[in-house]
């Protein structure tokens, strides 16, 4: 008897551990985010060529772990977020060719989708987009954790 709840309670206090690890070692080392001076260099664009839109918490596949609020702006070189995520590994940003605000919608066109860089912090974001890239071919981005396949959050900028 003795061993069996040694081994239920250190299999607990092991799950527990690596349950916390999963979600703080990414905000331990989250870089941080960009300054108010770098967002508005990396915003700079005729406004033919700026496109502006909004995260929102309250999206079908968000939820408590999950989500992302602020304001987005996709330019033809960057796409900058100025707002909060909730912290995570391996968040991806995606643009994609229609709105979508949970993840099996996602998954349909995610093929279809141009996954353009690494997200590494969580208050805001400056994600450079690959040369030649024609912003005007997708409609929204898509804030995706790869890991663990979540969806995080989207915004519709066209």
């Amino acid at each position: 008897m003795k061993i069996l709840f040694l081994t239920i309670s250190h299999t607990l206090v092991l799950t527990l551990g690596f349950a916390l690890g999963v979600y703080f070692l990414p905000i331990i080392v989250a870089e941080r985010g960009p300054s108010a001076a770098e967002v508005a260099a990396a915003t700079a664009a005729p406004a033919s060529q700026r496109f502006e839109a909004r995260l929102r918490r309250d999206l079908k596949g968000s939820d408590t772990f999950h989500w992302g609020e602020g304001r987005i702006t996709v330019t033809s070189n960057a796409v900058t977020h100025e707002g909060k995520l909730a912290p995570g590994p391996d968040y991806k940003l995606y643009l994609a060719p229609e709105f979508v605000d949970d993840e099996a919608t996602f998954l349909k066109i995610k093929q279809q989708s141009l996954r353009v860089g690494e997200i590494k912090s969580y208050d805001g974001f400056i994600v450079n987009l690959p040369a030649g890239t024609d912003i005007t071919r997708y409609k929204a981005v898509v804030i995706w954790c790869e890991r663990f396949g979540e969806f995080i959050s989207a915004a519709a900028y066209r």
